[in-house]
């Protein structure tokens, strides 16, 4: 009977024993070369595939991001790894550390020259030197992952009272260094690290630096992100970074210019390597313009009264490249399959117009639908964002390198979405085919099993189904994360739920740390037909939702607002409700409703080639989806675009102009009915947790008895 309990309670654990068994299956998968403790042959014969360093010789280098498998002892890592090492060297002629260079594992506060070179930073680079790999230097200065005592005096960092080393922690404001001690800093370091490379010889491996990453903000003031570089040296450290960067290797390419053959004198150029500034979602436009107007338009040392250097241009206006002091914009391009290539065309002609030197840096496209359907898309658009670089670059737009950010799937900082070249078993997806086609000049003649028109309703509570008692992933029912450098974390929620009569009930949960960083659903099977499309949201923190269609920039944006009514709202609504008039002096309080009807009809017009919904609000906080459907509605009659849909099923027709919106919803009445559901879930899970915890017990303490 002890014996049959047992096997009760493991029985309602089957969904962890299941997401356990998929997990070890994947291992294989996630490590290629690697089984347990012992390097085996990859599956795949990767070395039959055609180079693509050798497609696009003539055009740019074919770059990859590595890391080694000593910087956090991670066996799915490329150096050391023999068969991806091979691999490498066959398809790729330029690589990035995806982390080693970084200040966070190369800043050293005790250091005489605050730096002190990461093991693996210099494993990378020798491994570099040694296969004639070059190398682009990532990265001097950044935000994020850097060391914060840095910013503090005595290299102390305090966060509220307390010495911290969060590089996102909040600083207490009394523990931060003066502007010239931190201008002082940021030299000695930037001079630090790039002295390191020429007396050690890779100054002739490392051909470029991103020398500033990810500064601009559209939506801070001047477009600046408010990092503790600017808040305490303001905009300018963007100048001075660029300036001690130029500097330090003009500086140390001649007094290190016989460690290398040549000339002090003479041409240094081959050791002199090109300076970048480099962002995420640098193709949305109102970014796009703050990125130039920083790197070529703010004259921060005009007249050149700010600082004097022999470096600096004496004929510039004080700008970053007037001065000379920049070479090129490093667009990292992390991309979706939905995201506009439109917008990226325009985006790379307005920077090749600044400065005509661009370096493609982080280059991966997640997938919007999951299995081979979504392949497909995915290749489709590798393919279609190749050839449009080869395109501008027929055109005149000088892209001189692409790097692909990460070699596996598995591996990938995105993995979820599968946004890159290669399985985990080195073999190539068709995304790669589609890569190969575009450097050729072939036109696209993968299959198309996307399913571009196949239309059939859709209807997603993100419940457990009838027939199958396990609980899909957001990536398998079709939600994926949309944003470039930030990415929002996507789960089930199980306290909140919409869904009438669930039990326990799940809703899909968006948690973010920044306002770019949503989720999308795709709906390119949709295309060509008109459909209606509801859902019910749940926003505590940001008033403001908004559902938009990326790939369909004219079919406008529904936006509706979900926080609690004004107040005249509020008196509004109690004097027509047939309730007793209030005490005097009483206020008048109307709750908003937990939960948002939000009903819209699109029409996607059959020319589209992608068309993804996302979800989004105004700031950074996190928000819930349930209740997602989407059915046929070839019979109503409207235009292109999307349109709210009224209480009385009646369109509304000015909810689709660009940029515009309807600003209320219809309240979801079931919303208020749920709260009993999810306390039943938690204390289900509460009393499930004791029984297993208990079982557990049980079977430890039989254990130890035999």
């Amino acid at each position: 009977m002890k014996a049959q309990a047992i096997k009760k309670l493991f029985t309602k654990a089957m969904g962890i024993a299941l997401s356990v068994i998929t997990l070890v299956a994947a291992v294989p998968e996630v490590l290629p070369g690697v089984s347990g403790s012992r390097a085996k042959a990859a599956t795949y014969d990767y070395m039959s595939i055609e180079s693509l360093k050798d497609i696009f010789g003539d055009r740019f280098k074919m770059g990859i991001a590595v890391q080694a498998i000593s910087h956090w002892n991670d066996p799915g890592a490329e150096i050391g790894n023999p068969d991806k090492e091979k691999f490498i060297c066959n398809q790729f002629n330029s690589m990035t550390f995806g982390n080693e260079f970084k200040p966070a594992y190369n800043f050293d506060a005790e250091a005489e020259g605050l730096f002190t070179v990461d093991a693996a930073a210099e494993e990378l680079l020798d491994w570099a030197k040694a296969n004639g790999i070059p190398v682009r230097g990532h990265c001097l200065v950044w935000h994020s992952q850097v060391n914060p005592s840095i910013f503090a005096k005595d290299f102390k960092a305090m966060s509220g009272g307390k010495v911290t080393t969060d590089y996102n922690a909040t600083l207490d404001e009394d523990c931060l260094v003066s502007r010239d001690v931190l201008l002082q800093r940021l030299k000695t370091y930037i001079y630090s690290v790039i002295e390191y490379t020429y007396a050690n010889g890779y100054a002739e491996t490392i051909y470029a630096w991103d020398v500033v990453n990810e500064a601009i903000d559209e939506g801070k003031p001047e477009g600046y992100r408010q990092s503790y570089w600017y808040q305490i040296i303001g905009g300018e450290f963007l100048y001075y970074s660029f300036l001690y960067a130029r500097e330090a290797e003009v500086k140390y390419a001649k007094e290190y210019a016989a460690d290398y053959g040549l000339d002090p004198e003479g041409d240094l150029s081959s050791i002199m390597p090109e300076l970048f500034y480099n962002d995420y979602n640098e193709w949305f436009s109102r970014k796009t313009d703050y990125i130039i107007e920083h790197m070529t338009q703010t004259p921060y040392n005009e007249g050149h009264t700010m600082v004097k250097s022999d470096v600096i241009n004496p004929d510039g206006d004080g700008t970053i490249y007037g001065d000379g002091l920049i070479d090129g914009f490093g667009l990292q391009a992390h991309m979706t399959d939905a995201d506009s290539l439109y917008q990226y065309k325009d985006a790379i002609e307005k920077y090749a117009a600044a400065i005509n030197n661009l370096h493609v840096t982080e280059l991966d496209v997640g997938k919007s639908i999951p299995g081979e359907a979504g392949d497909f898309k995915q290749a489709k658009y590798y393919y279609d964002y190749f050839k449009l670089l080869c395109d501008e670059q027929d055109a005149g737009v000088n892209i001189t390198s692409v790097t692909i950010w990460g070699l596996t799937d598995p591996t990938s900082w995105r993995k979820d979405t599968e946004p890159l070249l290669f399985n985990g078993n080195l073999s190539p997806k068709p995304a790669f085919e589609a890569v190969a086609m575009a450097g050729k000049g072939e036109e696209f003649t993968l299959e198309d099993t996307a399913g571009k028109g196949k239309a059939e309703d859709i209807v997603i509570n993100f419940e457990p189904d009838e027939y199958d008692s396990s609980v899909k992933t957001p990536e398998e029912l079709g939600f994926i994360s949309r944003g470039s450098g930030h990415q929002a974390t996507i789960m089930l929620k199980i306290k909140v739920n919409h869904t009438e009569g669930a039990n326990p009930g799940f809703s899909l949960h968006v948690r973010r740390e920044e306002a770019d960083a949503t989720v999308r659903y795709d709906l390119s099977r949709f295309i060509g037909h008109t459909i209606k499309l509801s859902y019910y949201v749940k926003s505590e923190e940001d008033p403001v939702f908004r559902t938009g269609i990326d790939g369909y920039e004219d079919a406008g944006v529904i936006e509706i607002v979900t926080g609690t009514p004004a107040e005249e709202d509020a008196e509004a609504e109690a004097a027509d409700a047939e309730t007793a008039e209030p005490a005097e002096g009483e206020e008048v309080a109307a709750e908003a409703p937990e939960w948002y009807l939000v009903d819209t009809v699109i029409k996607l017009p059959e020319s589209l080639e992608s068309a993804s919904i996302y979800f989004e609000t105004d700031g950074a906080g996190e928000f819930y989806i349930d209740d997602f459907t989407v059915s046929m509605a070839d019979d109503m009659e409207v235009s292109d675009g999307l349109h709210q849909v009224a209480e009385d099923g009646s369109i509304i027709d000015d909810a689709a102009g660009e940029g515009e919106g309807t600003d209320s919803a219809t309240p979801a009445e079931a919303g208020q009915g749920n709260h009993a559901a999810g306390w039943i879930a938690i204390i289900a899970l509460a009393v499930f947790g004791c029984a297993f915890y208990m079982a557990e017990n049980k079977k430890k303490t039989d254990s130890r008895k035999k």
